[in-house]
């Protein structure tokens, strides 16, 4: 005999309750059947009244009569017009005892009131007029797998909680939060995962076409440009970034440069720190070799001798933007090396893949084809304070910019005009923070 103790809470199967029905075919005891299958008694009793089936009454003619649990012995006469005062109401063929008698009670047969509940091994069971039960492994498995499923469909929430998610999520939605920031800054009633399948179940009364699209990547048009000299690039390739050793590689500086509208001379330049998850936006009045290295000397002068410390190490693509090597590397203040220079294998934007991906961010708000004539640099500033604002799932859920803040030089985020933004009023939507028909701030600072 099995131990009750490791058996009493353990789920019965297919193979249990073809046991289960074959004792109760041959009359065996629940205590037997029990011991058989290796469990309680208790728990073969809850078998057999939770899943067994009901095949109500046999058809019977004048069985609306003689279901009634007083037939035998009812004396009643007269209880309708159809009927002679000294005729028993048992004999009338033309009403129903049910209908019209109020001593009618539906009788049961005493084999379901009591163990074994089922009438398996019943020789009446084919004439039985009462309701009547049977215990079928197949159908007990069915009924048992159905429960099982239909305990874990729905929504695990009250009214008032879907009401509040919905509400929070769509306020969200509107600033153009991703939902994982939204989850990570206000306290709701299911986590991120769970929403994303309500949506999918249609639990609530968000739509999946209201959330973010998944980002696809195309490969881009590229203008024909001079070829440079072999060797250009020699000593600086990827293979060569490669070869440096981790720990210097952990703080690359990825860099690149965004278009608007086609025909736009203004340009900005992206500077993407891979472990921070943090993109510095700097607005270039083109896209020349001069104005990136006029932009590179301007964020040497706001992080004075740190610059080497915090982008000493940079990845760009093979744009003639970046041409200039030698400006980019040397120092304007003191001539010396203040960074190194390597270059992604041409057409591989995935070997600086996170500087692409949080371009992202950045589209939320300047969409692809936004004119960039009317952006200026403090339009810009307020615009990468909102992208870095965000909260990242690889930034732990914290911001990029609180991962910024503390390796930073001190006081470069200030003067690159930066801030946190309070979770709730982040946007990352477009035409709330830049409309290309708004002219620029006045007084705003703009490379020239």
């Amino acid at each position: 005999m099995h131990n009750d103790k490791t058996c009493a809470h353990s789920h019965l199967n297919l193979e249990k309750r073809e046991l289960i029905e074959k004792g109760l075919n041959t009359r065996k005891t629940f205590t037997h059947i029990a011991q058989e299958i290796g469990t309680t008694i208790s728990t073969v009793r809850r078998e057999i009244l939770r899943n067994r089936r009901c095949d109500w009454a046999s058809y019977s003619k004048g069985a609306d009569k003689t279901d009634c649990a007083h037939f035998k012995h009812c004396k009643i006469k007269g209880n309708c017009e159809f009927c002679y005062a000294d005729r028993l109401c048992k004999r009338c063929h033309k009403g129903n005892c049910h209908d019209r008698c109020n001593e009618y009670e539906k009788r049961a047969c005493p084999t379901v009131l009591k163990a074994p509940f089922v009438c398996n091994s019943c020789d009446s069971y084919g004439r039985c007029t009462s309701t009547r039960y049977r215990y079928s492994a197949n159908s007990a498995q069915a009924m048992a797998e159905r429960r099982s499923t239909e305990a874990r469909t729905g929504i695990d929430l009250t009214e008032d909680e879907a009401k509040e998610l919905t509400e929070a999520v769509r306020a969200g939605l509107i600033k153009g939060q991703s939902i994982h920031h939204i989850f990570e800054s206000r306290d709701l009633p299911c986590s991120e995962r769970s929403f994303y399948r309500y949506v999918e179940n249609d639990d609530i009364p968000i739509k999946s076409m209201d959330l973010s699209k998944k980002v696809k990547y195309k490969k881009r048009k590229r203008k024909k440009v001079p070829s440079r000299k072999s060797g250009f690039f020699a000593g600086r390739e990827y293979s060569d970034y490669l070869a440096l050793p981790v720990e210097d590689r952990a703080i690359t500086t990825e860099v690149d440069t965004v278009h608007g509208k086609k025909g736009d001379r203004k340009c900005i330049l992206s500077l993407h720190r891979v472990d921070l998850h943090f993109q510095f936006y700097i607005l270039l009045p083109d896209c020349t070799t001069q104005s990136v290295v006029d932009a590179l000397d301007w964020l040497e002068e706001c992080c004075g001798e740190h610059f080497n410390e915090f982008f000493g190490l940079m990845l760009m693509d093979r744009g003639t933007e970046f041409s200039d090597i030698r400006g980019i590397e040397t120092s304007a203040f003191y001539g010396g090396q203040r960074c190194a220079v390597y270059f992604a294998d041409p057409s591989r934007p995935d070997q600086k893949g996170a500087c692409e991906k949080n371009h992202v961010e950045l589209r939320k708000i300047v969409p692809r084809g936004t004119s960039l004539k009317n952006m200026c640099s403090l339009r810009l500033s307020y615009i990468c304070s909102h992208v870095n604002s965000s909260i990242r799932k690889g930034c732990g859920n914290a911001t990029p910019f609180e991962m910024a803040d503390l390796c930073a030089p001190d006081g470069l985020l200030e003067k690159l005009g930066l801030q946190l933004i309070p979770p709730y009023e982040v946007i990352a939507a477009p035409n709330i923070l830049y409309k290309a028909d708004e002219p620029p701030i006045e007084n705003a600072h703009v490379l020239d």
